[in-house]
């Protein structure tokens, strides 16, 4: 509406690139960046301290060991029976630095674990290398789409013209790089197959009244009576992919499945039938249909697409083709003899169909002054490929990022500062992380 010069001028519709989305992003990144290069020269100057022996002794939450009577030889721990420095080395422990002040018992410090500090900081790294991969994407990605018909080789080069930054190059007047032999891929397609389930058909009410009743609940959904309906259980391509080396790789694809090899990714997008139908006008005489004199034709359809035959007002359309296999209810399986619906579109109201019937291979149909025959089908595989430099960055800083937080967050990191005066062990324990238990280490102590 009245907003939509806004919409075109943030290109709102492209949000991951618009000026806003890319502005507010490099903000973050330069930011980040900031933030990582300060806390970098901070962690590498960290030179861990013990707090004092007075501020270890008076802390809330010191654990104090006291030392069984004297039985010579004296531990090095301070502590009857054992020694506390042995068990932190058994359980995974290790010396991290010692200070002592004047007139005052050796504080140590040991830790276990990986620092949260510098998870933290590789973290924040991946992140920013997932935003740079986040721009290599949207400067030289593109996706195009290849329509696979059996026995008929296709050539496409993974290289485009069309990409942002080959447009950027174009507008300052730079040369930009041009097709080469290594980016082309011949596919050449083996087999298209596809599957359905039996599923239920129930047949909607077209009158509005009827589907208020529905919706309110005062009558009931039924489920048809003529027939069921197909619901896809499988698409799958398998083709020749040859590569410019000469290779030929065996390849299978199917719906969230995708087939990858180099910098080439193919998805499967859908498929494109094509139906062959021999159409005889006629007219009708009491119960017969009479020929009027006009040649049957054979016409080769685009199923989905209307189409006219000759002499006859309105347009035609075939519906799905179904063929493959049917999965039954019954946990059986059949070969489908292709079928395909007639519609029927008046030129008064071309915005409703009008359902004719089922038309079968090498079966005919009798409607609207027309016999329909199935002559023959053919069936191609509508598939997307796409190059995308960036993905891999992506991926690998995403990994980084949920490993980095995953350590960060459910890991285990220990500090242990500790001084003896005496008989008596004063013991600090700090911690960081959800599995980090405190209790664990002290059971082990006092073992």
């Amino acid at each position: 509406g009245k907003y939509v010069a806004i919409v075109r001028a943030f290109d709102f519709l492209d949000i991951f690139v618009s000026p806003l989305f890319v502005f507010i992003t490099i903000i973050l990144l330069i930011n980040l960046a900031v933030c990582l290069y300060d806390r970098l020269k901070v962690f590498l100057k960290i030179k861990r301290k013990p707090i004092g022996f007075e501020r270890l002794k008076t802390h809330p939450n010191v654990l104090i060991f006291e030392k069984n009577p004297p039985s010579p030889p004296f531990d090095k721990g301070g502590m009857g029976g054992f020694d506390v420095e042995e068990r932190l080395k058994k359980i995974g422990f290790k010396l991290k630095a010692e200070a002592q002040d004047a007139g005052f018992p050796l504080v140590k410090i040991y830790e276990k674990g990986l620092q949260y500090w510098w998870l933290s900081w590789f973290y924040h790294v991946g992140i920013i290398l997932a935003i740079i991969g986040f721009f290599l994407t949207a400067l030289s990605a593109f996706e195009k789409e290849v329509t696979l018909y059996p026995g008929k080789p296709l050539t496409i080069s993974l290289y485009s013209k069309e990409t942002r930054w080959n447009k950027f190059l174009k507008e300052i007047g730079r040369e930009i790089s041009e097709e080469r032999k290594e980016d082309e891929y011949t596919f050449t397609l083996k087999e298209f197959k596809t599957d359905y389930y039996q599923g239920l058909k129930i047949d909607y009410p077209k009158d509005k009244l009827a589907r208020l009743a529905l919706g309110i609940g005062i009558k009931r959904i039924e489920p048809s009576k003529e027939g069921f309906s197909y619901m896809p259980k499988m698409w799958l391509t398998s083709l020749d992919v040859k590569k410019s080396d000469g290779r030929v790789l065996d390849a299978k694809l199917w719906v969230n499945k995708p087939f990858r090899t180099g910098a080439l990714t193919l998805y499967q997008m859908g498929y494109e039938q094509k139906t062959k139908v021999s159409v005889h006008p006629v007219r009708k005489t009491g119960q017969d249909s009479l020929s009027n004199g006009v040649n049957g034709e054979v016409l080769e359809v685009e199923n989905r697409v209307p189409f006219q035959v000759k002499g006859i007002e309105g347009k035609f359309v075939l519906g799905q083709l179904k063929l493959g296999t049917l999965f039954k209810k019954d946990g059986t399986k059949e070969k489908i003899n292709p079928v395909t619906t007639v519609y029927y579109i008046s030129d008064k109201n071309p915005y409703e169909t009008e359902t004719l019937g089922d038309l079968s291979h090498g079966k005919s149909l009798d409607a609207k002054n027309v016999v329909f025959e199935f002559k023959d089908y053919e069936e191609a595989s509508s598939l997307s490929y796409r190059k995308d430099p960036g993905v891999w960055l992506v991926g690998l800083a995403s990994l980084f990022v949920f490993l980095g937080l995953s350590v960060r967050s459910f890991g285990a990191w220990y500090r242990v500062q500790y001084a003896v005066e005496d008989r008596t062990a004063y013991i600090l324990i700090s911690t960081r992380g959800i599995l980090a238990d405190k209790d664990r280490v002290v059971t082990r102590l006092r073992q």
